[in-house]
């Protein structure tokens, strides 16, 4: 009985301690990958990489849904992060280059426009200067 529950107890343990194709395919068709660090991919593979469309869950929280090229994220998709803030537009390369909007969801604030390397590009803020109406007297 004592070496059963022992063999038991090591067949728990590995079957979470290693990443796994959970479902599907995840060579060359859809599946869904669980890694050792609780990162899951449900989505196309091609070559044993994500490939085409898929959604990617962060352990942190963080999500992607969108399209993959080689494992990279690639084309257009939208990542939320765990505390709210989106990105929704153009991938390359595994970050955001390319038109998109960004939404800060605590200030309330949006950025719609270019990016280049994971940066807003450039931001071009116009000012103007209201002066008070004079009276005629």
């Amino acid at each position: 009985m004592k070496n059963i529950f022992i063999t038991s107890l090591l067949t728990v343990v590995s079957m979470v301690s290693y990443s796994q194709c959970v479902k599907g395919n995840c060579y060359r068709g859809h599946g869904t990958f669980l890694w050792e660090d609780k990162n899951k991919y449900d989505g196309f593979w091609v070559d044993g990489k994500p490939n085409g469309f898929g959604d990617f869950t962060y352990q942190n929280g963080d999500k992607y849904k969108g399209g993959f090229i080689e494992g990279k994220k690639e084309g257009i998709g939208k990542y939320t992060w765990k505390n709210g803030n989106t990105y929704n537009g153009r991938w390359s390369e595994d970050v955001m280059n390319g038109d998109g909007e960004y939404i800060w969801m605590k200030e309330k604030a949006k950025y719609e426009g270019s990016f280049k390397d994971g940066k807003i590009e450039n931001v071009e803020i116009e000012t103007t200067i209201e002066t008070p109406e004079k009276s005629s007297r």
